[in-house]
């Protein structure tokens, strides 16, 4: 079953990128990991402007761009995703089982039980809201965090390490789970407490390393600015000053955290939110849960992928509640098998109608005829040519050492002898659909660039710089 959904997550995945929804987030990830695979093993962020390790010290994608030597096609970004989404269903089912099986759960009740837990998680909103937002770390670091939970809870601890190790390559936001994974440790009894405190110290170190080092670029710090009471925040010293701010001023965390409370619920009632009672349904989720909603941007909190790990911990915890119920109760079987049902339902009739929306919406983002027309531009493109390009459609053109989004009357540097300019006018969000006419008007009639694309909504161009030139600045007022 996991395998079948498996393969239609990959199918989705390639609609998506076979259309061009493929933004920003994509752009960044793309052009580092094809710049390692290619040699280039000190990747600059374009998309950003500065070093792709100072965006958030994601070292894993230094090994990922051993696959390019094998597979160059960007693609496969997405479909490595695609596998540690299953994975992580796979881990969490696998895990509810020995769980089941050690607590002597009848074989009949343990396999309706497990399985549920599987449609709940495949059923989820969630996992096909995080596929239709580009490629993010989040995702990956789950399925190593999954795996180090369930070798803590059995004992091994020697590769719970090495899966934590690996959480640690992912980026800044995967330390901070690292200290939830610690917190569920800690939480969960004598045998995992030491471990539980080790990861904690291990968590926050790497999180003050990656401060220190001034690696945290693309982490949005200066959006924990107010709990610092400041504008923004810059420096090795910027966690240090919101950490002392929250303590100090409390008011500003609870205050904040009441805002979110409906965002919570609503991420958390797919899976159960009586997950959170238990040990390793806590720690991770509240980790997660807490960093997101103090953000001061309300879609940290409300995009699924930031949150991804909230899903599998809170669903294990669920289970492991119910049984625990079951157990101490004399009628504690027919309570949980109550909570059970209400569980599934609620979880069952949110996903019925959201999921299939989710990804008929991430299908039909861009329309057919525009989708021929990003993949026409791209095809004409130069491989080493420097590509500026509307926000929203980017992603595929990242894959060269230069590639800017299109920013209204913002210079770009010019660093090859040719410039492929792509407007994408249903999908600009940077300008106005007038700015964006003026922008094509400029290109073509004051650049006097070749058209590569002109249909749909998409206008591409290539421009060759005249000599001496090394900058380009696009107006979206019109020109005289």
């Amino acid at each position: 079953m996991v395998g079948l959904w498996a393969a239609g997550l990959i199918a989705l995945s390639s609609v998506v990128y076979h259309r061009s929804f493929l933004g920003e987030d994509y752009a960044t990830y793309n052009q580092a990991w094809t710049l390692v695979g290619q040699g280039h093993l000190n990747p600059y962020d374009t998309v950003y402007g500065f070093p792709f390790i100072k965006a958030d010290f994601e070292l894993i994608l230094w090994p990922l761009a051993l696959i390019h030597l094998a597979l160059p096609q960007p693609n496969v970004l997405l479909w490595i995703q695609d596998l540690a989404i299953a994975g992580t269903g796979l881990v969490t089912f696998v895990w509810i089982t020995e769980y089941l099986q050690r607590k002597e759960v009848h074989l009949g009740t343990a396999v309706v039980i497990s399985s549920v837990a599987l449609i709940a998680y495949i059923a989820n909103p969630g996992i096909y809201g995080t596929l239709r937002f580009d490629l993010h770390m989040e995702p990956m670091s789950t399925l190593f965090l999954l795996l180090a939970g369930r070798d803590l809870w059995r004992g091994r601890l020697r590769r719970a390490w090495v899966w934590v190790a690996i959480v640690l390559l992912c980026g800044s936001f995967s330390a901070i789970m690292v200290v939830g994974l610690g917190v569920s440790a800690l939480l969960a009894g004598r045998e995992t407490r030491r471990s539980g405190l080790l990861l904690i110290t291990v968590g926050l170190a790497w999180t003050g390393l990656i401060s220190v080092l001034h690696a945290n670029l693309g982490s949005a710090i200066s959006q924990y600015a107010y709990l610092a009471d400041r504008q923004t925040l810059t420096g090795s010293n910027s966690v240090a000053l919101i950490v002392a701010g929250a303590l100090t001023h409390p008011w500003r965390v609870t205050d904040q955290l009441s805002k979110r409370l409906g965002d919570m619920f609503t991420l958390i009632k797919p899976v159960g939110v009586i997950g959170l009672a238990s040990a390793w349904g806590f720690g991770i989720p509240v980790t997660v849960i807490l960093v997101d909603a103090l953000n001061s941007q309300p879609d940290f909190l409300r995009d699924p992928f930031q949150n991804f790990a909230v899903y599998p911990f809170v669903l294990l915890g669920t289970v492991m509640v119910l049984v625990w119920v079951a157990e101490r109760f004399a009628w504690g079987v027919v309570v949980a098998l109550m909570v059970a049902v209400v569980v599934t339902i609620q979880s069952l009739d949110y996903a019925y109608p959201s999921s299939p929306n989710v990804i008929r919406g991430t299908i039909s983002e861009v329309a057919p005829d525009t989708a021929a027309q990003l993949r026409r531009a791209l095809a004409r493109t130069p491989p080493d040519a420097e590509v500026i390009a509307t926000l929203g459609i980017m992603g595929r053109f990242c894959a060269r050492q230069w590639c800017y989004y299109f920013s209204p009357d913002v210079a770009r540097q010019v660093h090859t002898r040719e410039v492929v300019f792509v407007f994408d006018t249903p999908h600009e969000t940077l300008t106005t659909p007038t700015g964006s006419l003026n922008a094509i008007a400029y290109v073509r009639d004051r650049l006097h660039a070749r058209v590569l694309a002109d249909a749909a909504g998409v206008a591409a161009f290539a421009w060759t710089p005249p000599p001496g030139t090394i900058q380009v600045t696009i107006p979206t007022t019109r020109q005289p």
